[in-house]
């Protein structure tokens, strides 16, 4: 089939259909990632005869150093589109190490270049009721209660049974804290997403006296900032 007639671009913004298969559970709202793009917009590619390139670059502007990510598109007649976005890289975000925390800036940027290009709509579709009616207890309260509760059904169980759970509890605090990293990094993305004031409480509530909260407290603080909402 010949495109030469084909506005490829505006074609594929219109027929481009990426689902929001990720749900970020402090925010209540779907969301799609890069790859939900990506695996979007290939078929779509061969079936024009176009061409999408993304790369991105790291560059130190002052204090801050920041991901620029390009995504350049090219029609099967050589004719470019080129949209860019930017991230900043928090070099000292505990709970990831240089590489998580570049490649997260990195996929964070080069989805939004990606958003522009195909004319994709990102807002937040927060369920907010739901999202205010949440449990307002620490998360850290939760993982010792469950730690608690695991300790208690021990006791009335067999010798090799209570091994097995010694075991099984031996490993509740490295579960934990990797289960409170991942809430962490749903939050900081539910965080961005907040359409109001009252959301930062709610989730700030849930990290307070974990050792997350100095990081929710900074990224609430941002985004006040950034909205103009009152300190």
């Amino acid at each position: 089939m010949s495109n030469t007639n084909i506005d490829a671009l505006r074609v594929i913004q219109t027929e481009l259909k990426a689902p929001k298969s990720k749900f970020n559970k402090f925010g209540k709202f779907h969301y799609r990632s890069l790859e939900d793009i990506l695996e979007g917009v290939k078929p779509l590619l061969q079936k024009y005869g176009a061409t999408l390139v993304v790369t991105d670059e790291v560059q130190q502007i002052g204090p801050v150093v920041v991901v620029t990510a390009k995504a350049v598109f090219t029609d099967d007649q050589g004719k470019q589109t080129v949209t860019t976005a930017h991230a900043g890289v928090e070099l000292d975000k505990k709970g990831m190490d240089v590489a998580q925390t570049f490649g997260a800036s990195s996929s964070y940027a080069r989805k939004y270049a990606l958003n522009g290009l195909f004319l994709i709509d990102d807002t937040q579709d927060a369920d907010t009721d739901a999202f205010h009616q949440q449990t307002n207890a620490p998360a850290q309260n939760n993982q010792q209660n469950a730690l608690v509760q695991n300790q208690q059904r021990s006791q009335n169980q067999p010798p090799a049974q209570q091994q097995q759970s010694q075991q099984q509890n031996q490993m509740a605090p490295a579960n934990a804290a990797q289960q409170l990293t991942q809430e962490f990094q749903q939050a900081l993305n539910a965080i961005h997403h907040a359409d109001k004031e009252a959301d930062l409480g709610v989730i700030y509530k849930q990290f307070k006296g974990t050792r997350y909260e100095p990081q929710i407290v900074k990224a609430c603080k941002a985004k006040k900032d950034m909205e103009g909402w009152s300190a």
